[in-house]
């Protein structure tokens, strides 16, 4: 599989730098989209690239995901150094401590299971994820029509519940009682290692949030020096794409090898 010139050219002068942050979404980006979450897998050849970047100097590597951090660590196979950041950021693999929540919003995640077992009885084939900080409402491989039906219901509830965090995708809607979001989590990570640039790679709304953080993050220099590349199709402010993971995994490849190379 070939590169698109442009981003290999990008690729090359990222993997020239120093220090670099290498982040990704997973699923829909490193592990194709399925019909049960519990079943996603990475695609061939992902991890290894990304522990092989993770074993380089100077380079850190995360993922980057809407799932806890538990079914992250399991699904992806990642291991240290590889850091996972779960719950839409909310989580973070370094921190045992895991996810603290106040009585109040223990409460309302109560409450919210209590609708959502409701929903699920108005609309069969829905699926509800359990997440620290929240439930996933999960309509892939309904129908469009009950799709669409079960999906608007998850906004409304979200709407009624005004504390949640509603975080809409594709064919899900996250209701979360903290959240953090992909882009605040990425441009913290990157400020916290102080590294020289930042890639991220992504397919979803989520991923998008995170293309706009890094793009307007207040560090002028690292802003300039960020590689974003959307996975599929759709609008995006990323400033590369690709096609699907098979030719994500060439791009980690390739920052594999001119990594390698420029040290």
């Amino acid at each position: 599989m070939t590169l698109d010139p442009d981003l290999r050219a990008a690729v090359e002068a990222f993997a020239a730098l120093p220090t670099v942050l290498v982040a990704t979404d997973f699923d829909g980006a490193l592990a194709p989209l399925v019909l049960d979450p519990m079943d996603s897998r990475p695609v061939e050849g992902g991890m290894p690239a990304l522990t092989a970047l993770a074993a380089l100097p100077g380079t850190t590597v995360a993922l980057v995901s809407g799932r806890a951090v538990g079914p992250l660590r399991q699904l992806s196979g990642a291991r240290e150094p590889i850091l996972l950041l779960g719950s839409h950021g909310a989580e973070d693999s370094r921190r045992p401590d895991g996810l603290a929540l106040s009585d109040e919003q223990r409460a309302l995640l109560q409450r919210l299971q209590d609708d959502l077992a409701a929903l699920v009885d108005e609309h069969p084939g829905v699926r509800i994820e359990d997440k620290p900080a929240g439930r996933v409402v999960h309509t892939r491989g309904l129908d469009p029509g009950a799709s669409s039906a079960a999906l608007e219901a998850a906004l409304a509830l979200g709407a009624r519940h005004t504390d949640l965090a509603v975080t809409p995708g594709k064919e899900v809607v996250e209701l979360a009682v903290a959240h953090v979001g992909k882009g605040v989590a990425l441009v913290a990570l990157a400020r916290e290692l102080g590294v020289d640039a930042v890639f991220y790679s992504g397919d979803d709304v989520t991923d998008e949030q995170g293309f706009e953080a890094l793009a307007d993050d207040r560090d002028r220099e690292r802003a300039a020096r960020r590689l974003t590349v959307r996975v599929g199709p759709g609008a995006t402010t990323a400033q590369h794409r690709v096609a699907d993971e098979p030719a994500l995994v060439e791009v980690f490849r390739a920052m594999v090898r001119a990594r390698r190379t420029s040290g």
